[in-house]
């Protein structure tokens, strides 16, 4: 295939990117949105922007809470899965990115691939479940990858001269850090997640990591270093941390092309059809614009913070309006699941019953 879509919903800020993987074509296609749902009163959704009718409600900060059973709350008080709230994120990205561009393969009537990312902490049962939810969304076509393996992957066909290397990627977030190594584009094990709080240096937390598997900095090919977040927000900050750990860890290290859009432009690269391991600096794709032109905020960081600091679930609300919601743009689970669920409620009916049997019987005894 020769075009490739990239997504990648951030805590702050969302990015689609289009690429093609034939020679001579553009450079990417780069949209970047604020990570903000907007509903209307007939359930049409958009990200990042108003939608055209009235709007009846917003969901935000559903990035952090995939897979908690909690759900999240929308601005009117609504519950929601936090991984339907991301399906419907990733659907809303994906509708503004049609019709794509016909450079490249899609004159021949090549099909498209698409890739979305997650962050590269999450265990697997997080990762599943926002599987399922996208699987359930009809969007099977996505498939899902680490933010480090694609970010290993923009490295391996932009930068590196030798695909197949020990690449390491540093992501700080509000939340913290992130330290992963990818070979041949694939993680070398686990991601070592640290705490913003008390946290080590990034040259410390790297080298941890690599002396876990007995590696030391020279392995290295290079280091790069991505942002999420409010603290992405700050270049400089981001370009800092580069420069520390040129200098500490002797290896090259450097900040992708704009720190939130570096996972989404590797997404697209894979999804375009690319192999870190096998392919060489034949197949370059070429960068996006500059982060200052593609980094488009619409206002949406005065409402995220406004509903982050919203309780979970509002004390005076009915047990009605408690309920998770369905998803916004399907059920909030497949018929299987929803069969076993109906399953164990009947189980745990039956052995109430007779628990309750068998306390009246010793009591009249």
């Amino acid at each position: 295939m020769a075009i490739g879509v990239g997504l990648r919903i951030g805590r702050v800020v969302s990015t689609a990117v289009i690429a093609s993987n034939e020679p001579g074509t553009p450079d990417p296609v780069v949209l970047a949105r604020d990570t903000v749902l907007h509903v209307d009163h007939d359930g049409t959704t958009s990200l990042g922007e108003v939608t055209r009718g009235e709007e009846a409600r917003t969901i935000a900060g559903f990035l952090t809470r995939v897979g908690d059973a909690t759900g999240i709350t929308a601005s009117d008080g609504r519950m929601y899965r936090a991984e339907d709230a991301m399906a419907t994120a990733i659907h809303c990205l994906l509708t503004e990115c049609h019709p794509l561009p016909t450079f490249g393969g899609m004159d021949r009537d090549s099909d498209p691939g698409y890739a979305a990312t997650y962050p590269s902490h999450w265990d697997p049962v997080t990762v599943a479940t926002l599987r399922a939810a996208l699987d359930y969304a009809d969007l099977r076509h996505v498939d899902l990858v680490s933010d480090a393996q694609a970010a290993a992957a923009w490295y391996a066909s932009e930068i590196s001269e030798t695909p197949g290397q020990l690449v390491g990627v540093f992501h700080l977030d509000d939340g913290g850090s992130t330290v992963t190594l990818v070979r041949s584009g694939v993680p070398a094990g686990k991601a070592y997640r640290t705490p913003a709080k008390g946290a080590a240096s990034p040259a410390a937390q790297l080298a941890t990591a690599l002396g876990s598997f007995g590696w030391m900095p020279s392995n290295l090919e290079a280091v790069v270093v991505m942002g999420d977040g409010l603290v992405a927000r700050d270049r400089t900050h981001i370009q800092e941390i580069a420069n520390s750990l040129a200098t500490k860890l002797t290896v090259r290290s450097l900040v992708g092309p704009g720190p939130e859009q570096t996972a989404a432009l590797g997404a697209a690269i894979l999804a375009a059809g690319f192999t870190p391991a096998r392919e060489s600096t034949k197949t370059r794709i070429g960068l996006p614009p500059s982060y200052d032109q593609t980094d488009v905020l619409t206002g949406g960081l005065v409402r995220l913070r406004e509903l982050e600091e919203r309780r979970r679930v509002p004390e005076d609300e009915d047990d009605e309006e408690q309920l998770p919601a369905r998803s916004l743009i399907a059920a909030s689970a497949d018929p299987e699941t929803r069969e076993a669920g109906r399953t164990r409620t009947v189980v745990i009916l039956a052995v109430a019953v007779l628990v309750l049997l068998a306390v009246v019987f010793a009591v009249f005894l």
